[in-house]
This record gives C-alpha cells, structure tokens and sequence, in this order.
C-alpha cells in the first residue's frame, strides 16, 4: 500500500517544546505542577487515518462470514448472537495491537516473523497462513457466484470464472506508490461496505425481528450440542489469523515511525484505533442484521429438535437444518426430512409424499426441514420475504465477495514479501492467488451444480480450519507486541493489560479446540486409522504451536547465556 500523507508526518518542535505547549498548570497546596496534555481531537486529521481499517473490516463481511450468519440464524434463532458480539469485540483487541505494531515498529508482522523466527518456523507459519488465505478465496470466489447466479440466473462454474477475473479490474485502480489512487480504492471499499450496510438493513426491517430476543441473544451465552460446529464456524469466520498480518501492513501507509519523538506516533494509534472500532461496530451490525432477519424468518423449534435427536437421519448425518417454504425446498437439491421423525421425505414429480411432516416457523408459516447455505438463500429468502427482498440480498452479497476478493488479495501480497522476503507485481500474486483457489471452487461448483453437492458444507470446513490456525498469527502478535525490544518502551502495554490478554487468547484457544474436537467427533465418522492420521497431525501442529508460546523464553534464555559468556571471554581476555 502506497502511503497517504496525514497531517502528523509534518515537522514537529522539539519534546520539550511540546510538552510546554500542551501543558497546563494547576496548583495543589501551593505547589505548581505541569501537566503535559495531548493534541486535541481534530475530524480533518482523524479522516486523513481513515481508510486501512475500513479495509481491515471486510474479513468480518466477507461470503463465507455471511453464510456463518445466515446459518446462525437459521438453525439456533439468537442463541449465538453472543458468540458474534465478543468474536467482534475479541477481533477488535487484536487488530489494534496488529496496527500498534505495524504503526510503531515501521515493519509488518509477516517481516517481524521473518526476523525473529528461525527459517523452519517462518515457513511453516507462512504455509498456514496461504491456506487460510486460499481457504478464504475459494469462499469469496463461490459466494459471488452464488450471488451473479440469484442475480442473472449464470452457471456457478461461470460466475467462478468472472469473479477470479474480475479481481484484476480492481487492482487497476489501485496503483502502488500513488497515494490518490490509493484514496479512491479506499473509497470504493467504504462504498461497497454502505450498499452491504443498507441492503441487509432492508431485508432486516422486512423480517420484523424482536428486539428483545436480539437483545437477550446478545447478553445470554448459550449453546447446545447441535450448536457446537456453528459456533466453531462462526469463530473461525470472524476472528481470521489472516487478517491480523493484513491491517499491521495497511496501517502503516499513516504510521508516523520515530523513535525519538514518541508523541506523533501515540497520536496517529489513537487515531487508528478509533477507526478500527468504528469499523468494526458497523461490521457487527451488518452480521447482526443477517442473523437476525434469517432466524425471524426460517427459525423452527422442531427443525432445530432433530439435530440433537439420535434417533432422526438429521443427527447421524451431522447436519442442521431449518424451516424453508415449501416452494422453496422444492427447488432445492437438498434433502428434505420430516419435521417429527428426521427421515427423509420422499419427492415425485415435484410433490412431497404425504407422510412427510411440515415444520413451521417462529411467524407460524409452513414448510420442511432443510438445510440452507448462500445457494439457497436467495430463493428462500423470496419465497418468504419477496422477489426484491431476494434482489437487495443478492446486491449484497456481490459487494461482500468483491469488497473480500480485493482483502485477501492484499493480505497475500503482504505475507508472501514479509514471510519469504518475495516481492513480485500485484498482477502475478493475484494470477497465483487465483489459480490455486479457482481449481477448488469450479470443482465445488461443477459438483453443487450436477451432483447435488452442498457447497455450503466446504464453507464450514473452511470455517473451521481458520479457526485452527489461530495461534499462528495471535502467538505472535501477543509475542511481538509486548517485546520492549521490538516494540519501544513507550508503546508496550503495563502487566495487568498483558495478562488479561494473555490469559483471554488461552481461554479462547481452550474454547477454540473443544469446539473443534466436537466437531470433529460429530461430521467424521473416522476409523481407528483415520484417527491415527488425525493425531500425527495434531502432533506435529501442537509441537510448533508449543514452540511459538516457548519462543520469548527461549530468547530470554539464549540473550542471557551469551551474555555470560561475552562476559567470561572478556575476562579471560583481561
């Protein structure tokens, strides 16, 4: 990213000088005391920092997040509204601490790995962050072609093609080391972010949600065993390892880097911080407004009842599902189960045999236990909503799966130049990118289309795997961001804040693996070989997660024991 001139990267007056200047004088029992203050507020120069976090805010909207939300909704109504508020709320800590870094050090966190990290552990982090990165563009490549096929009626497999192309015309807009150009892409993201905020708004207001249950869904942490995978899901979709090398680049096109003026670079962390949380709190109200129309409009006690009934076809095939209208169901290629037994419905010639129980929704309409993902949404949401509800839904998601595509190719660049110290044209990342994200997604595609697969089923996959490669990007950033070494002295957080974020990321990753273990325990059917394969892997995964929590003790060991010795040859030497 080019970097954009703000108003702190002019010449300043000395500290001193400063500190006089923002000074007040109060007097306390005869005793004159100065106080130094900081700069006040000011709209023009807080603007001039707009922009990277608006950027950093796509991960927390991109398709795959969306489907998260709808099937939240869907399947558990407003039961993990919680889950998305403190992921939000949690996300939000560690794209600040990714922005200090980058805003207080001059480097990214993928450079800062690179120079701290032995060349083993760089590449095994740079690997896992390409497959998120993959992971992510193969559900933004699948969501926008979902969204041209609800919008245009295309094939999939063609609304794969346009959409991998389509990244190019962007990155025409942006032209690196030109700071208007920079601006306008910027601005183009923002704009795609308001027509997101104002079509899922819409289709919010049409399903009339209750307040009071958003409210308690919010404040009420509750789970069920069925429940478990979604979560998982949406933990992963949420708080992505990607991002967080993502926004401690972005942000240091404003970074005001000098050691010896400790001020201007305080100044510009306030004001990225605030417009990390501004952009944040408007993400969480687009995924808020998407939970909440879904569970309004296809939530059903008894759809929900079979995921946890060992008894129903439902539970054994590790599935949820939720109440889609009739006419909807019906032109889907999912299966349909009767809302009493959870077997499946028997369809001829277009007609649902008798036998097959309806479910109904919260609104008391009739339909039959399915299951939903992007690709069913749009028509669910006609039947239920209306043909333009379907419209503002589809717009939507285009911006959403535009808006990501640009994210992640960025976040790409970003990791492969720090990670491998590789610095190719933004054209080639992207054509690299593409191909090995487009393999998958035609294949996802062809299969959804012909086959009657469930694509939604690779998006929570997905999910999930973002949400196992956690530690490698938040290891780090807890690592380098409380390094007095790394970061200077004046930006590291005291004791207590450290601990409480140290202690709130081992909570997280505790949560994190017993989800993730349920999870596993619920979709795969694995053998005692299939088992075997799972915990060589897990081994390998656990002993470089070990490391990195062990890496500043391992230095502080290192630093201290050539200290000794520098110490003993100088007096053997004397």
């Amino acid at each position: 990213m080019p970097t954009v001139s703000v108003a702190a990267e002019t010449p300043r007056p000395s500290d001193a000088t400063l500190s006089a200047s923002y000074s007040r004088l109060s007097e306390i029992n005869g005793d004159v005391h100065i106080a130094p203050q900081r700069p006040p507020f000011s709209w023009g120069k807080f603007w001039s920092f707009v922009g990277p976090g608006w950027l950093m805010s796509m991960a927390y909207l991109d398709p795959g997040n969306l489907e998260a939300d709808l099937q939240s909704g869907a399947y558990s109504r407003y039961k993990l509204l919680y889950v998305t508020f403190w992921s939000m709320v949690l996300g939000g800590l560690y794209q600040i601490l990714a922005a200090r870094l980058g805003s207080c050090t001059g480097r990214h966190l993928a450079e800062i790995c690179r120079a701290e990290y032995p060349r083993v552990v760089t590449y095994a982090i740079w690997a896992m962050m390409e497959l998120v990165i993959i992971g992510c563009d193969i559900q933004e490549v699948l969501g926008t072609a979902v969204a041209l096929q609800v919008l245009f009626g295309l094939p999939l497999w063609i609304g794969c093609l346009i959409t991998a192309a389509d990244t190019f015309t962007f990155l025409a807009i942006d032209k690196r080391g030109n700071n208007k150009s920079s601006r306008y892409l910027e601005m183009l993201f923002m704009g795609l972010i308001g027509i997101m905020c104002a079509c899922f708004f819409v289709d919010f207001t049409v399903s009339k949600p209750s307040g009071v249950e958003i409210t308690k869904g919010i404040i009420e942490p509750r789970i069920d065993s069925q429940n478990a995978m979604q979560a998982v899901g949406m933990l992963g979709s949420i708080i992505m390892p990607h991002n967080v090398y993502l926004h401690s680049a972005l942000v240091q096109s404003r970074s005001v880097h000098s050691r010896h003026a400790a001020g201007p670079v305080k100044e510009a962390n306030i004001y990225i911080g605030l417009e990390a949380v501004v952009a944040l709190f408007v993400s969480f109200l687009i995924n808020m407004f998407v939970i909440s129309a879904f569970a309004s409009t296809f939530y059903s006690q008894e759809c929900d009842g079979l995921s946890a009934d060992h008894s129903t076809e439902v539970y054994s095939a590790g599935i949820q599902t939720t109440c889609i209208p009739a006419a909807a169901a019906l032109t889907s290629s999912n299966d349909i189960y009767s809302a009493i037994s959870g077997t499946i419905c028997a369809i001829e010639n277009g007609v649902v045999a008798a036998s097959c129980t309806q479910c109904y929704t919260t609104k008391n309409v009739a339909g039959y236990c399915q299951q939903v993902g992007l690709k069913e949404a749009g028509e669910a949401v006609s039947r239920s909503l209306g043909h333009y509800a379907k419209i503002i839904w589809a717009v939507g998601l285009v911006a959403s799966g535009q808006a990501s595509t640009m994210t992640g190719t960025y976040a790409g660049q970003f990791v492969m130049e720090g990670f491998l110290d590789l610095r190719i044209a933004s054209w080639k990342r992207v054509a690299i990118t593409r191909t090995m994200a487009l393999g998958p997604a035609l294949v996802v595609a062809l299969l959804t289309e012909y086959a009657g697969f469930h694509s939604d089923i690779v998006s929570q996959m997905i999910n999930v795997m973002q949400s196992v490669q956690l530690p490698f990007a938040l290891i780090p950033l807890l690592t380098f961001t409380t390094s007095k070494r790394i970061m200077g002295e004046p930006f590291v957080y005291n004791r207590w804040i450290v601990t409480a974020l140290v202690v709130g990321t081992l909570a997280l990753f505790g949560v994190n693996y017993t989800l993730v273990f349920k999870t596993l325990q619920q979709t795969f059917a694995l053998s005692s070989k299939g088992w075997a394969v799972v915990v060589v892997v897990a081994a390998f995964y656990a002993a470089l997660v070990l490391y990195l929590i062990a890496f500043p003790f391992i230095s502080w060991i290192k630093t201290k024991t050539e200290a000794v010795t520098t110490h003993d040859q100088l007096q053997l030497a004397a």
